[in-house]
């Protein structure tokens, strides 16, 4: 009988394997000098996911940053936290991440199915908003941390083919000036700003706003969280993406092992492990109802496939070059309805 499942390769629709494990070499060249320039000054913090200030110390990244689990919500997180001032230095000066910007540059209008999945759920929440709406007036959409604008792009593409775009105004926003001057489209609102000012300036303006893997990011991500309830109007969603620290590519890796995506804890760029568990009391603590929570994730068999010599012999994981091709595609699709794969996909309702 014909396999149903598709086994989807890493290398096929994200980066090549060069690539990968040459932004991962950098990655932690960057990481390094990043603690070792700056680790002195950075400063304690509360658990992100409840904001208890009780936890303790249960690793080292790479013998530097420290990575604790919180007494209360048991949530894994990066503490003490890199300051403002070493953030900055990370994301304008390290080549890891211009590096990272020409692989997300490239994947524009390739019809990449990382980037079309996202922008077909989308489109459907843009759909039924729309269904929904008690007059004619547009959609103002909004994405946080729109970098040059690849996803905004391809969801203005997809909006034509779908006859929707008239009724949709999309608008970027983000931190970083040089993403922002690189746009890929010129005819996109990309602004560059900090959400916090964006949100004081533009409360209750939004139908929708989006954003992709940019919470395990900040230093203090119930603030931002806060800022994108007060974006919204009353009837508003809020839609993201963050990785799923229980997903298997990050459960069989770990944060120490030779990894093709940053997924999980990866300081100093990603400091809060979030999960299908904690993402839910964040959800309510942030005044958000939460409308959905899956892991569409297609890559962790694949990505623990290619890493196999980095897993140890007496782990049951260590045996997945047993499996044959379909049996693994049908595995993934196993991960992905038991929500155990470490991409997760949220919607949430504002209260």
């Amino acid at each position: 009988m014909k396999n149903k499942f598709q086994y989807v390769s890493f290398t096929s629709v994200n980066r090549s394997l060069p690539d990968a494990i040459d932004i991962y070499d950098q990655r932690i060249k960057d990481a390094l000098e990043v603690f070792s320039k700056f680790g002195a000054d950075f400063r304690e913090r509360g658990c992100p996911v409840c904001g208890e200030n009780n936890y303790q110390e249960i690793d080292k990244f790479h013998d530097t940053y420290g990575i604790v689990k919180c007494d209360q919500c048991a949530s894994i997180f990066v503490n003490p936290c890199p300051t403002l001032h070493a953030l900055e230095y990370y994301y304008n000066h390290c080549s890891c991440n211009e590096m990272l910007g020409k692989v997300y540059r490239n994947r524009g209008f390739t019809n990449n199915p990382i980037v079309s999945d996202r922008t077909i759920y989308v489109i459907d929440i843009i759909r039924k908003l729309l269904e929904s709406r008690l007059d004619k007036r547009s959609l103002n959409i909004l994405e946080v941390g729109c970098s040059s604008g690849t996803f905004l792009a391809e969801l203005k593409q997809g909006l034509s083919i779908e006859g929707l775009l008239d009724d949709c105004d999309l608008q970027g926003v983000d931190i970083d000036q040089n993403a922002i001057q690189k746009s890929i489209d010129p005819g996109l609102k990309l602004i560059a700003m900090p959400i916090e000012t964006f949100s004081e300036n533009n409360a209750s303006e939004f139908d929708l706003v989006v954003h992709f893997e940019l919470i395990e990011h900040l230093s203090n991500p119930f603030q931002f969280m806060i800022s994108i309830n007060n974006l919204l109007k009353p009837s508003g969603i809020h839609h993201f993406h963050t990785p799923n620290a229980l997903g298997m590519d990050n459960v069989v890796l770990g944060w120490n092992a030779k990894r093709l995506l940053a997924h999980g804890i990866f300081p100093p760029m990603h400091i809060n492990a979030f999960t299908t568990q904690n993402i839910v009391h964040f959800a309510l603590r942030s005044k958000f109802r939460v409308i959905s929570v899956d892991t569409p994730g297609k890559l962790d068999v694949d990505i623990v496939r290619l890493l196999v010599n980095e897993i140890s012999d007496e782990s049951p994981f260590s045996t997945i070059n047993d499996f044959t091709e379909d049996q693994l595609a049908a595995i993934q699709a196993w991960l992905q309805s038991l929500n155990a794969s470490s991409h997760m996909r949220v919607t949430l309702g504002k209260s």
